[in-house]
This record gives C-alpha cells, sequence and structure tokens, in this order.
C-alpha cells in the first residue's frame, strides 16, 4: 500500500507548489510582495534496517515555502506619501496605534492620511517612526505613530533679529564738536533699515533700525606673549566662555611704514652676541645715505625691531664698513640683512608734581618738562610703561598730551621725581591671519613688547524703534534696551542710542577674531531690546516683546550702503503649502510663509534573518521565534539612510518582485510533475487489480 502513499504525496505536495506558483502570478502587480516557493524533501518512515542503501523512499514531504526577500523595481508614483526602501529595511506599522504588542512589518510604502491626521497604508495600519519635538525644528529619539503636520502653523515670538550692513565710510560724521544729536525726523543720520518681527501670536511689528556715524576714538591694542590684545566694544556680548578682551594671534605681521633715518645692506652671516659688550654689524663699506646715525637711534633687521641700538655715532654720507651696536639681544644676521635705523629716545624729568588739566578735561600739559629733543608726534612712556598718548604741542618748558594719562602710569596728579621717556611714534600695518590690515600707532613692531599700538576706531551709533516708538525714549514707555549707552551728542528729545559699535579696517571690533575651535567670532555685538505691543483686542490690553537684536556683521566700507542680511525667527500664523520626505524619511510640512516643521522621521526595522518573517495578508509580516523580535540580537531599528536600512525615496513604490517569466515556466513543469504522480497512482491501481483478478 506504501505505493499509494507515494503516489499521493506527489500529488499533494504539487497540488501546493502549484498554490504557491499561482500565488505568484496573482500578485506579480502587488506593491511590495515578495514571491513564495514551496520547499520539499524526501521522506523515510521505514525502520527496518535503516542502514540499508536498496531502502526505498516513502514520498516527499512538505517542508515550508521560502520567500526570496529580494528587492523589486521602484516605480514613481503620484501619491507623496508613498515611500520606496532602497535597502534591507521594512516599515514599521501597528494595527493598533495604541498597543505595541500588534507591530507588523511591510515592504509595500503606500500610505495615505486618515481622519485623525495619522498616516496609515491601504489596510489602515500605523505608520511609526521617530517623534518630532515640541517646537517641530528637530526629530527625537522617541518612536511612536506618525502624523501629519498641522494644517496651519502657529506664530512664533521672533527671538533673534539680525542685521548686516554695509556702511558708507564717504558720508559725514555727526561729530561731537557740531553738537547735532540725533533726531529722525531731521534726517541726523547717515543710514535706515526696515524689518518686519513677530510677537508672541504671530502679529507682526515694524522694527526701524538707525545708523549714525559719530566723532571717531582711538582703539588700544596692546602687544602681549599671547598676540595684540584690546577690549571689545560697549555693545559686546562674549561668545565664548571666561573671554574678556579680544586677542589677535601672535602669528599676526605688523610691517612699518613711516621713512627710517637710512637703509643699509649687510653681508655677514652668523650670530652677533650682544650683552658682554657692544658688537658689531659687518656693511662692506655701505655708505650712509640720509640723515646721520646717532647714539640710541634703534635697529631694525629685515623691518623687525632688533631691541638693539647704535654705539657710535655715523657721519651721514660716509662708507662704513662696520657699525657698533648695544644691546642685550642675541640675534642671527642673515647673509644680505637689511638693516633701517629710527630715532633714539630722549629722556626727560618733570620738575612739578602736578599736572595741569586742559578745558575739554582731554589734554594735559606736563610743567616745567625739559623739551630739547622732542617733537610733536613722539609717545610718551613714564616709569617704562606706555602711556598710549602722544605729544601733541610743544611750548616753553611744557608738554602738552593728545590725551588723559591712563592711571596705570600716574599717581592722582604727580608726576614728580618720575621717569619720563618720549619714543619716536611711527606709523605700522598690523597684518591679521586673516589678510585684515590694521593701520596703527606705535613705537616698535617687536612682539610681546607690552607697547600700546592705537588705531583709530570708527565709531557708529545705532538707534531702534518698534511701531514708530524709540528704545531709551525718556517718555514713560517700557520701551528700553538692556546697554547703557552714552550718545556722542545727547539729544534734547530723548533718544537714546541702544549700541554704539566700533570699527577699524571696516571690520567690527567684536568680531574681528574667530575663536580656533568653534570658528565663531570671540563675541558678537548684540543688545536686548524690551517693549510691550498692542495685543490686538479692543480692550487696548498690551503683550511683552522681548528679542535680541545682533549687529555684529556691521561694516564701513567706501561703497553705498547696503543690506547684506536681515533675518529673524519669528513666523506669522500661517498655511500648509506641501508635505515633504527626504532621503532620510524626514517628513516636513512646508507653509505658506516659507517655514519648516518636522512631523517626524520613519523607522526601519532590519532582520538578519527575514525569510523568517511570517505573511499574515495585506503586504504585512509578523516576527517570528526564528527571526527574533525588536531587542533580540540580529534585530536592528534605525533611521533611513544609516547602514543597511536604506534610503528613502518619496514618490515611489517597489513593485513585487515576482519573475512571470519564470513563475509561468515553473507552473508548466509542475503541471507535467501533477500528471506524472497521476500515473505512478494509475500504474499502482492497475497492477493491484490485476493481482485481484488473479488470486480471484
Amino acid at each position: 500500500m506504501s505505493n499509494y502513499t507515494i503516489a499521493l504525496s506527489g500529488l499533494q505536495n504539487t497540488s501546493l507548489a502549484i498554490d504557491t506558483t499561482s500565488n505568484n502570478i496573482a500578485n506579480a502587480n502587488t506593491v511590495g510582495y515578495k514571491a513564495g516557493e514551496y520547499v520539499f524533501a524526501d521522506q523515510y518512515f521505514q525502520a527496518v534496517n535503516p542502514s540499508d542503501p536498496n531502502r526505498v523512499g516513502l514520498g516527499a514531504q512538505r517542508l515550508s515555502v521560502r520567500r526570496a526577500l529580494t528587492y523589486g523595481t521602484i516605480n514613481n508614483s503620484q501619491n507623496p506619501l508613498d515611500m520606496a526602501i532602497g535597502g534591507d529595511g521594512w516599515f514599521r506599522i501597528l494595527s493598533d496605534k495604541n498597543d505595541p504588542k500588534s507591530l507588523n512589518y511591510t515592504r509595500n510604502g503606500q500610505f495615505a492620511v486618515a481622519k485623525d491626521g495619522f498616516i496609515v497604508n491601504e489596510n489602515g495600519m500605523y505608520l511609526t517612526g521617530y517623534q518630532p519635538s515640541a517646537d517641530g525644528s528637530s526629530v527625537t529619539d522617541t518612536l511612536g505613530t506618525l502624523k501629519m503636520p498641522d494644517d496651519y502653523a502657529n506664530g512664533e515670538q521672533t527671538d533673534t533679529s539680525r542685521i548686516d550692513v554695509v556702511l558708507d565710510s564717504r558720508e559725514n560724521a555727526f561729530v561731537k564738536g557740531s553738537g547735532v544729536a540725533f533726531d529722525p525726523a531731521q534726517n541726523t543720520f547717515n543710514s535706515k533699515t526696515t524689518q518686519i518681527i513677530y510677537d508672541s501670536n504671530g502679529t507682526s511689528h515694524t522694527l526701524e533700525t538707525y545708523y549714525r556715524r559719530v566723532t571717531d576714538s582711538q582703539l588700544q591694542i596692546t602687544s602681549g606673549a599671547g598676540g595684540y590684545t584690546y577690549s571689545p566694544g560697549e555693545a559686546s556680548s562674549p561668545n565664548t566662555l571666561s573671554t574678556t578682551s579680544v586677542t589677535i594671534p601672535k602669528t599676526s605681521v605688523m610691517t612699518v611704514q613711516t621713512a627710517p633715518i637710512t637703509t643699509l645692506l649687510g653681508s655677514a652671516t652668523g650670530k652677533t652676541a650682544v650683552g658682554t659688550g657692544n658688537a658689531t654689524i659687518n656693511l662692506s663699506g655701505t655708505t650712509v645715505a640720509g640723515a646721520a646715525l646717532a647714539v640710541g637711534d634703534k635697529v631694525y633687521m629685515n623691518g623687525v625691531d632688533t631691541g638693539l641700538t647704535v654705539a657710535t655715532a655715523v657721519t651721514s654720507g660716509s662708507s662704513v664698513s662696520t657699525i657698533t651696536v648695544a644691546g642685550t639681544p642675541t640675534i642671527d644676521i642673515p647673509s644680505n640683512a637689511s638693516f633701517t635705523f629710527y630715532k633714539a629716545d630722549v629722556a626727560a624729568t618733570a620738575t612739578d608734581t602736578t599736572l595741569s588739566a586742559t578745558t575739554d578735561g582731554k589734554a594735559w600739559s606736563i610743567i616745567n618738562t625739559p623739551t630739547a629733543g622732542l617733537s610733536v608726534g613722539q609717545r610718551l612712556f613714564v616709569n617704562g610703561i606706555d602711556s598710549g598718548v602722544n605729544i601733541a604741542a610743544i611750548g616753553t618748558g611744557t608738554v602738552t598730551l593728545d590725551g588723559p594719562l591712563p592711571s596705570s602710569v600716574k599717581s592722582g596728579a604727580a608726576l614728580a621725581s618720575t621717569s619720563l621717556v618720549f619714543k619716536q611714534s611711527l606709523d605700522m600695518t598690523l597684518i591679521a591671519p586673516d589678510a585684515t590690515n590694521l593701520v596703527v600707532q606705535g613705537t616698535t613692531n617687536k612682539q610681546a613688547s607690552n607697547t600700546i599700538l592705537n588705531a583709530v576706531q570708527s565709531n557708529v551709533e545705532v538707534y531702534a524703534s518698534i511701531d514708530g516708538k524709540f528704545y531709551n525714549h525718556t517718555d514713560p514707555t517700557n520701551t528700553y534696551g538692556n546697554r547703557e549707552i552714552t550718545e556722542d551728542v545727547p539729544g534734547a528729545g530723548g533718544y537714546g542710542a541702544v549700541a554704539r559699535i566700533g570699527l577699524v579696517a571696516g571690520r567690527n571690533i567684536d568680531s574681528l577674531v574667530t575663536d580656533f575651535g568653534t570658528g565663531k567670532p570671540l563675541f558678537s555685538t548684540k543688545v536686548t531690546l524690551t517693549t510691550k505691543v498692542s495685543n490686538g483686542s479692543q480692550q487696548s490690553t498690551t503683550i511683552p516683546l522681548i528679542y535680541d537684536l545682533d549687529l555684529s556683521n556691521t561694516q564701513l566700507q567706501a561703497s553705498s550702503f547696503q543690506v547684506t542680511a536681515s533675518v529673524q525667527d519669528g513666523e506669522p500664523r500661517s498655511e500648509l503649502a506641501s508635505v515633504s520626505i527626504d532621503d532620510g524619511g524626514n517628513i516636513v510640512g512646508i507653509y505658506g510663509n516659507g517655514r519648516k516643521i518636522f512631523a517626524g522621521q520613519v523607522a526601519l526595522t532590519h532582520f538578519d534573518a527575514s525569510q523568517q518573517l511570517v505573511p499574515t495578508g495585506g503586504n504585512s509580516f509578523a516576527p517570528s521565534y526564528m527571526s527574533g523580535t525588536e531587542g533580540d540580537v540580529g534585530v536592528t531599528v534605525g533611521r533611513p539612510g544609516e547602514g543597511s536600512f536604506g534610503a528613502l525615496k518619496q514618490n515611489a513604490v517597489e513593485q513585487s518582485n515576482v519573475d512571470l517569466s519564470n513563475e509561468l515556466v515553473k507552473l508548466m513543469i509542475l503541471q507535467r510533475s501533477y500528471s506524472a504522480n497521476s500515473q505512478s497512482m494509475r500504474a499502482f491501481d492497475q497492477t493491484l487489480q490485476d493481482t485481484i483478478r488473479m488470486t480471484s
């Protein structure tokens, strides 16, 4: 009777294989369908002598349906929510959005929007992914069901307004001497900008900023061990913790533009030892042109101060082979070095104990000072400390300076019995690493000299109004800026500046140097502005509007006024215009005002044993103990585009991986197999009938 069993198993299994092949053909156009193939094995149930190689099997046994999870062709779609996976990932879908255990997986990326706004597939199962942050500006690591962006985006209050302008340096400044105060009605300003900002209701308000160039001042830069350091502007805010000053790196180069006494070309190579006595510089009979060299004149080699001075005077026009120098440094003298010489320092001693102030309270006269050898423009050093001020005028026994003496070089008003040294003031150019050229005045270009370099600083006052109401105005309103700025010329109308910007070489001194680690300027020119604006109700109530005004990128150039950037982060209420899904699966709502809000990010799951997933119908699969579940080894959840998950393509679907030609050929083979198994059963039936007839 085993022949019946063998033939019957062949018929049954071939029938199942025909069913599987027919199902593949039926789903040739089903999106995301994965073709199946029945797997069989021969079977032996007889236990008599299992090692007998001549045993005859008992037919075929059914093992499983194997699914080759190869990719299907990706075709375009008109539905903006349709997605195709370009890798090994699976969409995560929930049959019940409130039950995490109802998790299934699919490669069918046909999605739509349910009435409650959730994104679902054609079976009503919910697409899952990473949830958006509270403000919609980013995506979190929390998994959940995904919803479409809201139809409307609520208004967002302006937190930061940034206005970048290029001011025209050719326009006249409103200097203090003219006594002209700021008055918008009288056009006592140079330029003006307008920007729309928003309150917490999304209501728009007009911010107007006025730029007024005022009296220039001096920016004092100290040459220290770390570089060239100065104090930032009045409206500066540090961008780096513990930063209190701006330092231009010591890798900068400073060149001297002031003409020297003379220039000589040396030919010696080697070191000149200095400190044990005067040393010589070999010059090979160079003729001294121009003025004579006097004892104490300063020696520069290849444009850099050596710290050495001339020890023996040299007559103008003479041919010299060597020059004797004095000083403590030891210097390397390269071949054909160029030497330049500048005027010697002039020492003096104050014989009076008091300083007399001139009427403007700024320039001072030093009384009873010997004036021999002094000249206008020389810098004053008191007890070896650079005062930062120069000689403005020389009288009989008096010297008038061009600025007040700092407290670091005087005690009260006394200068008696102090050492006064006047040094030649040199015009120099400090070339920062970013190629910015700062024109400065100082007495040496030697690094780490602790001398003060003076640069001309152009000053610009900024005034601002909101809906016509000025900040820092003296009328009883709640409109003000957080910076206390004393205007160059205080206005009778009560207008107050919200910021003063200092500019050198056309650049804002706050943003001239950037932090090496972050690339951001060490300081920003930023002020906080506070006011109350109308709530838009008939009750005439007001709401606060507080935001930062960033003026860091203000420049001063010889060009027409222009606004290079005017941006703020507030938004009015706006309507959803479109939805986009990028390669990373980010679902972004784009609104009428250009605002973008994240609705979430599609999550994908990867199975190392994806062939062990169990089909549940509706193009979805359920995990099995063979495939593993999320959290098991070999099962990972991640974002599209990462690892082997594969990127997503919007407006596209993955077609079935069924190969119709192959399935039709397979079907014909199965039909023949079924017929052959039928013949086996018929042959056994005929044999059985013949046997019965013979025995009867």
